[in-house]
């Protein structure tokens, strides 16, 4: 089988840990776009935040390049969106599984998501499930009425295996959407 090339995006609101994603399992160097972060109620959660995007890239145990695309969460940058998410192959969505605060920003990332890329697989990660207040997969998908179609899994972003097995399992929805793939 040769290497087939796959663009990934991690979306997700701020303070979900994409960036964290990104860098955890890059092989190359990444791209980061942090920058100081200016309104007061971040500041509270962190002190950078993504304005444009992380980029990383890394080859599966199936031998697939993933280019990885980690996009802020805020609205303030949304127009960032759906450049980032044309020709998307699949989208991880991360949810910090241990606040809620920021869930209000969810609704409409999907929305532009879905619109660049509809035939892309969705699969949502309950972040931070090392940590003693974490909620579950099943209570994230609960609380957010996410499909029982789409997968939740639960992943700790600074977690080098469990990030790859979490894109070993968005590469299996690739090539279960698209079978003509594993030909090549």
């Amino acid at each position: 089988m040769s290497r087939k090339t796959f663009k990934i995006l991690v979306a997700g609101h701020f303070g979900a840990g994409k960036t964290t994603f990104v860098k955890t399992v890059s092989q190359i160097e990444t791209i980061s776009t942090e920058r100081k972060t200016t309104l007061v109620e971040e500041k509270a959660k962190k002190e950078t935040t993504t304005v444009a995007m992380d980029f990383g890239e890394y080859i599966n145990k199936y031998g697939h390049k993933l280019r990885i695309f980690g996009i802020p969460g805020q609205e303030r940058f949304s127009f960032m969106w759906p450049i980032l998410a044309k020709d998307t192959k699949a989208f991880i969505f991360l949810v910090d599984s241990t606040d809620t605060s920021r869930w209000f920003e969810i609704p409409k990332q999907i929305k532009v998501l879905i619109k660049v890329s509809p035939s892309a697989p969705f699969l949502f990660v309950a972040n931070k499930t090392d940590l003693p207040e974490a909620m579950s997969a099943d209570e994230i998908r609960r609380r957010l009425r996410i499909p029982s179609h789409i997968k939740v899994v639960e992943g700790v972003a600074t977690d080098r295996t469990t990030v790859e097995k979490i894109l070993d399992e968005i590469t299996e929805e690739i090539l279960k959407r698209n079978p003509d793939l594993k030909n090549f």
